[in-house]
């Protein structure tokens, strides 16, 4: 269902998802020997705030993918959803995301209409949120 895969496919598990709220939840364990750690910051290193948006993106397009299709069946080959991303209307960085943390990862989403989709979620790291975002992706197919 996603076009992603490694090294770009940042979510481990998906771990939850409430049709009627169109909520979705999943986890993602930050590898501590991640390529991205020694350049930001070398001796004290986080994890990129682009990059926990973009974690949050993947888990919405999942989301996307069961509220469409309205089952949480998954083909043995899924055919990738065709995808751009077109907003970061918002993102707020509250919390640093260290090497190893487990992270628990949520979105919701807020509109769609047949073209464009808004969606708004959160990375929790040590029990604290420390991302919290909203964008716009769009569907061409």
């Amino acid at each position: 269902m996603l076009p992603h895969r490694e090294p770009f496919l940042l979510l481990d598990r998906l771990t939850g998802i409430d049709f009627e709220e169109g909520l979705i939840a999943g986890t993602r364990t930050v590898p501590a020997d991640d390529p991205v750690f020694a350049g930001h910051f070398p001796g004290s290193p986080v994890y990129p705030g682009c990059l926990e948006v973009e974690m949050v993106g993947q888990l919405g397009l999942c989301l996307h993918y069961f509220l469409e299709n309205r089952s949480l069946e998954v083909p043995a080959e899924p055919r990738p959803l065709r995808v751009m991303a077109t907003r970061i209307l918002g993102a707020h960085y509250l919390a640093p995301v260290l090497p190893g943390q487990e992270l628990i990862l949520l979105a919701k989403k807020l509109e769609y209409d047949g073209f464009f989709a808004t969606m708004i979620g959160q990375v929790v790291a040590g029990g604290k949120v420390a991302c919290a975002a909203i964008g716009e992706v769009c569907f061409p197919d």
